[in-house]
């Protein structure tokens, strides 16, 4: 995964944070059962009721992913003003189509090893047999070294190609040319972490995740600083190096690095996790192509700054919220897949991760409506405010995502690859021929609208298929709770748009924040002992 695009490119539809992981439990704290655990046989109660299912599980190591990637934001905020003082509009979309284009040959050419890999090592993993394991790990690394050297040679081939369907011209050959090895990188780095996820070193998946995030803003400061626009090819090569050398610092401190190219019984075991990678070879692809069309429309369309501009705005409302679903597939993946079998549970367990991305992301999207012309000039710079309307109009985009993602991952979980390519093809097209249109017949802010019908559309074919294909049901007592925040969410909004800027609308901006954040917040005291995570925090604090 390319950490500098992860603030500078969108965020893949369904997690290309890829899969994976079950974690071990640091606290036990209260479980309160709802209504639809009375449903439950007893012996289902009592599994639901183990830690590893829990509300105060699964907000835990939201909070743990959670607040790596809030450092990761943190450093995506200092990287992003960089590239607004010393790159500008035209220097930011340059950065995300290098992104979008390497990210597409990357995935075109991983055979989704950095989710298929995953279930291999971490059955091994469990199993305890450690000579297996390590077979396994071998099998992961030779698999992706032989699939790094092949995406890297098909980027170079392909340079004078990428330059003229993307700009028009072969200006820029040679830049994709050079860019070439980030594309091994990117799949080595992808092996990795599949690695650590199988092993489940959580913690270490959090820790590499923080240095990588460090690592961008200390190699990229210079760089635009002193190169400027020319500093963009060796700033993506030098942190995507920097990053996969602290995963392999990790990783190898557990299974030490063995990679056996010639061997052909390793790369018999491999071919099952190939296999089962194909059809998520074909959606990331297809994934990654969007973007790259969407992106190429607009550039042909609007020119370099509109795509600055909507980058701007999807990184605003779209990147910045992620936060929440980093931990969906470093924990709630993995607990999901050991469980497919056991229906009630499952649902269950779907509809708790559903609640939680509910509850903690409404706030953060009120907030960010309220705030987001001081953010753009805070985070950017006042040349980047026509990206304000689109990113308010695009809050609803992730408010559908916390309600289809956890239900999407259903279809992973049981090893469904073709449910899961159909889906991922149909939410794909609807985007690809959505945005640009939005911005044919409206202009930029339509976009923003564009984003949020298409996260509607894929709320509504996942949850309507699901529930036909795997029994899949909303939990109803929190429907109600889900129902209110939307309509909150309307209401800043509409505020946002519609109220011009003054104390009136400030007002009624902060309003809502607070409405919604009481609401997620009492209903996380139900589920959760909030007040003594919040005890603990304080302890933290006065120790410091």
């Amino acid at each position: 995964m390319c950490y500098f695009c992860n603030l500078t490119s969108s965020i893949p539809h369904i997690s290309q944070y890829y899969p994976t992981k079950a974690p071990l439990s640091l606290y036990s704290l209260r479980f309160m059962q709802t209504e639809s655990e009375n449903n439950l046989s007893a012996e289902e109660q009592q599994a639901c009721s183990a830690d590893d299912s829990t509300y105060s599980h699964v907000l835990k190591y939201t909070w743990l992913f959670g607040g790596v990637q809030g450092l990761s934001v943190l450093m995506g905020v200092i990287r992003t003003k960089l590239v607004a003082l010393f790159l500008g509009p035209s220097g930011l979309a340059l950065i995300n189509i290098y992104n979008n284009v390497m990210g597409l040959i990357g995935q075109s050419t991983n055979l989704g090893l950095t989710i298929s890999a995953v279930k291999d090592v971490a059955a091994h993993h469990a199993s305890g047999h450690r000579e297996a394991l390590e077979r396994s790990v071998e099998a992961v690394r030779t698999w992706t070294m032989l699939t790094a050297l092949l995406g890297s040679l098909a980027a170079m081939l392909l340079s004078p190609l990428l330059s003229r369907l993307t700009f028009g011209n072969a200006d820029y050959t040679w830049d994709f040319l050079l860019l070439a090895p980030m594309v091994g990188m990117l799949t080595l780095t992808g092996g990795e972490m599949a690695i650590l996820k199988g092993l489940k070193q959580l913690k270490r998946v959090a820790l590499v995740s923080a240095f990588g995030a460090v690592a961008t803003v200390v190699v990229n400061a210079p760089l635009f600083y002193f190169f400027g626009q020319h500093g963009i090819v060796p700033s993506l090569l030098i942190v995507n190096l920097v990053v996969l050398l602290i995963h392999l610092r990790y990783s190898t401190r557990t299974v030490p690095w063995h990679c056996s190219l010639l061997s052909r019984s390793v790369i018999r075991y491999g071919i099952p996790f190939v296999k089962l990678g194909a059809a998520y070879v074909l959606a990331a692809t297809f994934t990654q192509g969007t973007e790259y069309v969407v992106r190429t429309i607009l550039l042909r369309m609007g020119g370099m700054d509109v795509v600055g501009y909507y980058n701007c705005g999807y990184m605003l409302m779209v990147g910045y919220a992620s936060l929440v679903f980093v931990a969906v597939e470093s924990d709630y993946f993995p607990r999901l897949s050991a469980i497919v079998e056991q229906h009630e549970r499952m649902i269950h367990t779907v509809n708790q991760q559903v609640e939680i991305c509910v509850l903690l992301i409404a706030p953060l999207l009120v907030l960010f409506v309220a705030v987001m012309p001081f953010a753009v000039r805070a985070l950017f710079s006042a040349e980047f405010v026509p990206a304000v309307s689109m990113s308010v109009c695009a809050v609803f985009y992730m408010f559908f995502k916390a309600l289809t993602m956890p239900v999407a991952y259903l279809a992973l979980a049981r090893g469904d690859s073709r449910i899961y390519l159909m889906m991922e093809v149909a939410y794909n097209v609807f985007l690809v021929l959505v945005v640009p249109l939005a911005y044919y017949f409206g202009g930029l802010q339509t976009t923003g609208w564009a984003l949020s019908a298409a996260g509607l559309f894929d709320f509504l074919i996942v949850n309507i298929f699901y529930c036909r294909k795997y029994a899949y049901r909303f939990q109803k007592t929190c429907i109600p709770t889900y129902i209110v925040h939307f309509l909150l969410l309307v209401v800043a909004v509409v505020s946002a748009l519609c109220i011009p800027a003054g104390l009136f609308r400030y007002g009624a901006g902060a309003a809502v924040v607070i409405c919604s954040s009481v609401l997620s917040f009492r209903r996380l005291s139900q589920v959760v002992n909030v007040r003594g995570y919040l005890d603990k925090l304080r302890g933290i604090i006065r120790r410091g």
